[in-house]
């Protein structure tokens, strides 16, 4: 398409905004599992993993209250990067890690495990990213660390400085692996699961996603709860908003003209039920046989889901666009008549708190949702969209039909949910709690009110 609205093109993340009116910057060093994918969210690209999104706009966000940040990842095998700016990159220092003996070692334990199809068990990399963690930490004020397998070497340098560590808890990756066919087993699981016991611990405050995360957290993983705190991903209020000026030129770019328009923007993994809503969608061609479904995104299940749509034999009535730059994706959920996101019944509760959700509704566009998780809370049924069940292809023909046959009904729900998206879910909201956690665990104070 080649309608795109402005979305980060251009920032930077230097530090430090010079119009903020933030009293008493802090120094916070934000860690990932690696910065490019970041550094392309920044720089106006496309990603497929929503997590670089989210903290897209969580980098933006701080910078912009005038925070200085420190961005710090393992790069490649056995370095660590350690940038104040994104676009220069910059390789941490090493103090023990120098040594001949441990470069040596380390890159002959990597070559054995490789050789042998061993599990790497992530050992020398991770005394790398203490040693960068110990050069580049200090004199900060607080460290955020997005979850990540095998990583517990952030976590021991905040707890040898003093400094305290807050963990951002997305989903249970370990469990994650069960979902999609490639469990951890044996030495591997074993390491995984006291690298993340030791994190957990190590933790200040821990922030999930979702109130269905934070139960999981306590119950099955012994966490306290006075130190989980709950904080749902945000939507920007101003990319995502009604685009009518544009909605003609993008049915025009789809070939789809004036027929009904049902969106699905995500990834096409096991967590979204893609299969049910293309079978909705052809129980719903039969009442509207003009109808068009667009699906956005990539995933290793996209291949299996055009299958199924040919299966169906509704293959001329769906379109997989793959990726498509995240500046693209307002204008095409506006141009919508419906916006839809399935979810599958899990073994466990779902934990996400989907971004595609909040995008939708400050779209302003009428969204059809699963009842699952922390949707089914944020989704009131039939005041801001349609709640369906998990896996019922016919409730999802019933809600598409019953919303396409009533466009006021289509406009109110889309007038309620752009409402509650920018009242409740917006990113400047999110940005302020955060501050305010990050200034509790420096203060040592509860957690509670937060």
């Amino acid at each position: 398409m080649s309608i795109v609205v402005n979305n980060f093109q251009n920032l930077t993340l230097k530090n430090v905004n010079p119009n903020s009116s933030c009293i008493n910057p802090l120094q916070i060093v934000i860690c990932l599992q690696e910065l490019e994918s970041l550094r392309q969210m920044l720089n106006g690209k496309s990603v497929a993993d929503g997590t670089y999104i989210v903290q897209g706009y969580i980098a933006r966000g701080l910078q912009e209250q005038g925070h200085r940040l420190t961005f710090l990842a393992p790069h490649n095998i056995g370095e660590v990067e350690c940038d104040t700016d994104l676009q220069k990159p910059t390789i941490a220092p090493r103090s023990w890690s120098a040594s001949s003996a441990f470069k040596l070692t380390s890159k002959s334990a990597w070559r054995i495990q490789k050789l042998l199809r061993v599990p790497y068990l992530n050992v020398f990399s991770n005394y790398r990213l203490y040693d960068a963690c110990l050069q580049c930490l200090p004199g900060h004020d607080v460290v955020y660390e997005r979850n990540g397998l095998y990583n517990v070497g952030v976590a021991k340098a905040c707890k040898k400085l003093g400094i305290p560590y807050v963990m951002f808890f997305e989903a249970d990756q370990i469990l994650e692996h069960e979902y999609m066919g490639k469990p951890i087993k044996g030495l591997l699981r074993q390491r995984a699961e006291s690298l993340l016991r030791y994190n957990l611990d190590a933790a200040d405050c821990i922030i999930c996603v979702s109130e269905p995360a934070k139960a999981h957290l306590v119950s099955t993983r012994n966490v306290p709860k006075e130190k989980v705190v709950v904080l749902a991903n945000g939507v920007n209020v101003q990319l995502f908003r009604p685009y009518p000026e544009a909605r003609a030129q993008v049915r025009a770019e789809l070939g789809i003209g004036a027929n009904p328009l049902v969106v699905f923007v995500g990834s096409f993994f096991e967590w979204h039920d893609v299969a049910t809503l293309l079978d909705g969608f052809a129980k719903t061609l039969r009442s509207y046989p003009t109808a068009r479904l667009v699906l956005v995104g990539e995933g290793h299940q996209r291949q299996a889901m055009m299958q199924h749509a040919a299966a169906l034999g509704i293959q001329d009535a769906v379109q997989f666009t793959g990726l498509i730059e995240h500046s693209q994706v307002p204008p095409l959920v506006s141009a919508a008549d419906i916006a839809v996101a399935p979810y599958p019944l899990m073994k466990h509760e779902l934990w996400l708190s989907p971004l595609k959700l909040f995008e939708y509704m400050a779209s302003g566009t009428a969204v059809v949702a699963s009842e699952v998780g922390q949707v089914a809370q944020v989704i009131r049924d039939q005041s801001n969209g349609l709640l369906v069940p998990p896996g019922d292809s016919s409730a999802m023909m019933a809600a598409l039909v019953r919303l396409l046959d009533d466009a006021p009904l289509r406009a109110r729900l889309g007038r309620q949910a752009r409402d509650d998206a920018v009242q409740k879910h917006s990113w400047n909201q999110y940005i302020s709690r955060l501050e305010k956690i990050f200034t509790a665990v420096i203060g040592g104070e509860s957690l509670a009110a937060l």
